[in-house]
């Protein structure tokens, strides 16, 4: 009996595709504003140069928009993916 099959790790990485955008989304929604604020100063950093090339309440939004999409992509992809075939 192998320990590791062929639809094992097919399973394991579709499970990865549903799961990572859904986590990534919620982290994105739920951080608090120092965290946000850091992950601005360290984007703007490396991208432009300065620490303040965007402002903050432009990449909030663009944080709350992308988390949102993140969480329907985590959805769409679990429904296509596991729960099409119940239906």
């Amino acid at each position: 009996m192998e320990l590791l099959n062929i639809s094992f790790a097919l399973l394991v990485i579709k499970i990865a595709l549903c799961i990572l955008p859904g986590v990534l989304g919620i982290f994105l929604l739920t951080s608090s504003d120092e965290a946000k604020r850091q992950m601005r100063g360290s984007i703007c950093n490396q991208l432009f140069g300065v620490s303040n090339a965007i402002r903050y309440p432009k990449f909030r939004s663009f944080l709350r928009i992308s988390g949102t999409l993140l969480l329907l992509v985590s959805l769409a992809a679990t429904w296509w993916i596991h729960l099409k075939k119940f239906f």
